[in-house]
């Protein structure tokens, strides 16, 4: 049983490297505060907490932060993750980075800064949006055949009602830094319906997508999805 302490523990990012379970793992979501706190395993199984990888930063955009992805991209290691300023309402987190200074997944972790903000998404719905619901989070980054990055996420349609409008989407760089630019959400649910929260692995030149999703035809009860695609025949690799 881990001490991890916090009212919203959950959302945990998990790498395997040198015959070690690396999970990142939120301690908050909901409110201020929050750390990134990592723990290791070499089984699966019995797990170490060996304390808080990142912490939130009081008073600033990341006032709050949660839904740490570990990546490997290019020999380096990141932490990708959402962080939100202070809110009275509804949390409106970005995509932010850390990467490690000692090139383990011990660190320590220097921030980057924020890779991906609402403006940056026109199929997300605004910090002004009337009927505001979430901002960006569930960000995973992935490197693609060729050397480029692609950014994993879940953002909020500017349209339709509420239950209706959450999406997996897909951003692509040049460089882990960004700038991204969006190809747009990636799955239609075909029906009433939405998805999101999803990782992604790449085999070769196959693309291999597990998310979540809720539709009509199955009493909007959350469950878990596949999505496969050659990379090779898809539009939007050639995006410059």
């Amino acid at each position: 049983m881990l001490s991890l302490v916090g009212s919203g523990v959950a959302a945990p990012g998990v790498i395997f490297e040198a015959g070690v379970f690396h999970m990142f793992i939120q301690t908050e979501f909901m409110k201020s505060g929050g750390r990134c706190e990592h723990v290791v395993s070499d089984n699966g199984f019995d797990w170490t907490l060996l304390g808080s990888a990142i912490d939130a930063l009081p008073g600033t955009d990341e006032d709050g932060i949660y839904d740490p992805h570990p990546a490997l991209i290019g020999g380096k290691r990141y932490i990708v993750y959402s962080g939100m300023p202070r809110f009275t309402k509804v949390p409106q987190p970005d995509i932010y980075l850390a990467r490690s200074q000692s090139d383990s997944w011990f660190g320590p972790w220097k921030r980057v800064g924020k890779i991906l903000d609402h403006a940056d998404l026109p199929h997300h719905n605004s910090r002004e949006h009337p009927d505001y619901e979430w901002g960006i989070e569930g960000a995973q980054l992935v490197e693609l055949p060729g050397g480029r990055i692609l950014l994993n996420a879940t953002c909020f349609l500017p349209e339709g009602p509420r239950g209706s409008r959450q999406r997996v989407f897909f951003a692509l760089a040049e460089q882990v830094e960004g700038p991204y630019r969006t190809v747009g959400p990636v799955l239609d649910p075909g029906e009433p319906g939405e998805n999101g929260h999803s990782t992604v692995v790449i085999e070769g030149n196959r693309l291999v997508l597990f998310y979540q999703s809720r539709r009509a035809a199955t009493g909007h009860r959350w469950r878990y999805g596949v999505a496969k695609c050659d990379l090779a025949r898809q539009a939007w690799s050639n995006v410059a």
